[in-house]
Formats: C-alpha cells, sequence, structure tokens
C-alpha cells in the first residue's frame, strides 16, 4: 500500500480559509475504501473526491444565439 501526496498550488482550505496548505492523496491500493481524497495540513480537514460526477441540465430559457456544450468525463 502506497499513498502519493501531492501539494496543490494556490489552493483554499474550506475550513481555515488558509491557501497552500491542501494537498491531494492517492491510494494506489484497488481495495481502497476512498482512492483519492483532500486534506488540509494546518486544520486537518479532509474531503474524499466523488467518484461520480452529476450534470445539471441547463435550464431551457436560453436565447438560440448561445450554445451549450457539454464536457464528459
Amino acid at each position: 500500500m502506497t499513498i502519493r501526496r501531492m501539494f496543490i498550488a494556490g489552493a483554499k482550505c474550506p475550513a481555515c480559509g488558509l491557501e497552500d496548505k491542501l494537498r491531494i492523496c492517492t491510494d494506489d491500493d484497488p481495495a481502497s475504501s476512498k482512492p483519492e481524497w483532500v486534506e488540509c495540513v494546518r486544520c486537518d480537514y479532509t474531503d474524499v473526491r466523488p467518484t461520480e460526477v452529476t450534470m445539471k441540465e441547463p435550464d431551457e430559457e436560453h436565447d438560440d444565439a448561445t450554445g451549450v456544450v457539454r464536457f464528459k468525463p
């Protein structure tokens, strides 16, 4: 089991608000319950990276000059 940690430059922690204290952690173990997560080295904030991305449907009320572009993950 190897955990790789990399700091995220310029990111602010949502809990303490300090910049350059967040790092993303990746677990190489395929049986891990949380393969990627973010943690703050200052206040011990953690958040698991979501595995599914939910896209919001665009509003039907828009003019024809504006196009809707959808990027799929």
